[in-house]
């Protein structure tokens, strides 16, 4: 393992929840629910859209049958169905890889009421790449902060994208709970090291080779969640919801960028 692969796996490794008060939370932290994923019909025209999309027009042009998408940790498929829109679209075929089945059924449920021929496949990246297969695009949208050995999960990435094909990575510059470290050391007294960062994915991706094009920008401001969503992640009962309300007041904005990293393969 390279020094920026140690510093990576280290500081998502001090991410996680100490087992004593995970064993105490009434509820499971980390599950997704769906219906907070669901992708909209007009996606906002981001950088990782842009990249996307030009990376699937080039294939469609290449080839006769339209180009290829891999979505990995599709969620309800915000990315894939961004680089498919607007019509006429050069993506011919999309294809979701999710842990959660009920991500999946929200994903095929989409691609239905879109018309886009599609399949899924359940598991864990890299762990399930082989039976994914290779695609012309490779989308991966905020999920590097869920993985702590990354080198795997990137070699993986990119070589499920086709020659002449790329990958587009789409991140939050920290952890997407970091802005939560303050509730942690005040309901848990738990003290959390700084998160990875993604200049630290950067560094990773050099360990292998590669140099993505790096594309920073402002997402546009979104609701905070519900005192209710976080007091559940933060592995405290219903009961504690109105202190959890009061602390959330005392936090900063939360911030407001993205980071889109494009390779080819």
């Amino acid at each position: 393992m390279g020094d920026a692969a140690a510093v990576w796996a280290r500081r998502q490794a001090a991410r996680g929840i100490p087992d004593a008060i995970r064993r105490a939370a009434p509820a499971d932290p980390w599950t997704h629910d769906p219906a907070d994923f669901a992708p909209p019909q007009h996606p906002d025209d981001t950088p990782s859209r842009t990249a996307a999309r030009a990376l699937a027009e080039r294939a469609a042009a290449w080839g006769c049958s339209g180009a290829s998408v891999l979505d990995v940790g599709c969620g309800g498929g915000d990315a894939a169905f961004a680089a498919a829109w607007p019509d006429p679209s050069p993506v011919s075929r999309i294809l979701g890889v999710d842990r959660q089945a009920d991500m999946l059924a929200k994903f095929a449920a989409a691609a239905r009421d879109r018309g886009l021929p599609h399949g899924t496949v359940q598991g864990s990246w890299p762990d399930v790449a082989g039976e994914a297969g290779r695609h012309d695009v490779v989308v991966c949208h905020h999920v590097l902060h869920n993985v702590v050995d990354l080198p795997p999960f990137l070699t993986a990435l990119t070589a499920a994208a086709r020659p002449a094909g790329g990958v587009v990575v789409e991140m939050l510059p920290e952890h997407p709970m970091a802005w939560l470290d303050p509730l942690w050391a005040r309901f848990h007294d738990l003290h959390r090291e700084p998160s990875a960062t993604d200049s630290d994915a950067v560094a990773v991706l050099a360990e292998l080779g590669i140099t993505p094009r790096v594309h920073r920008w402002q997402r546009p401001r979104r609701h905070p969640h519900d005192a209710a969503w976080v007091t559940r992640r933060l592995c405290l009962p219903a009961d504690r919801t109105g202190e959890v309300a009061d602390a959330l007041r005392d936090l900063p904005p939360r911030r407001a960028d993205a980071v889109t990293l494009v390779w080819t393969a």
